[in-house]
């Protein structure tokens, strides 16, 4: 597998994050989740379950208007 394939499967979310330079803990504080939560969610273990507040936050924290964020946050599985 080249270096490339491999990047089109990694998270979106982590993707983003780690653009953003934000750990994350970082992103844990700022929704109110543990770290093993957001883990979880770019593994694709758990599904993001999130109050519409906490939504938004994670919109302006992660830079992205609701249609910006990705549906899946885990990486493609193909």
């Amino acid at each position: 597998m080249n270096q490339e394939s491999s990047k089109d499967k990694e998270s979106p979310f982590r993707k983003r994050r780690e653009e953003l330079g934000l750990t994350q803990r970082d992103i844990a504080l700022a929704l109110g989740k543990t770290d093993q939560t957001i883990s979880n969610w770019e593994t694709g273990l758990y599904e993001p379950k999130m109050t519409p507040r906490e939504v938004k936050r994670l919109c302006r924290l992660m830079n992205w208007t609701l249609e910006e964020m990705p549906d899946e946050f885990a990486a493609s599985k193909e």
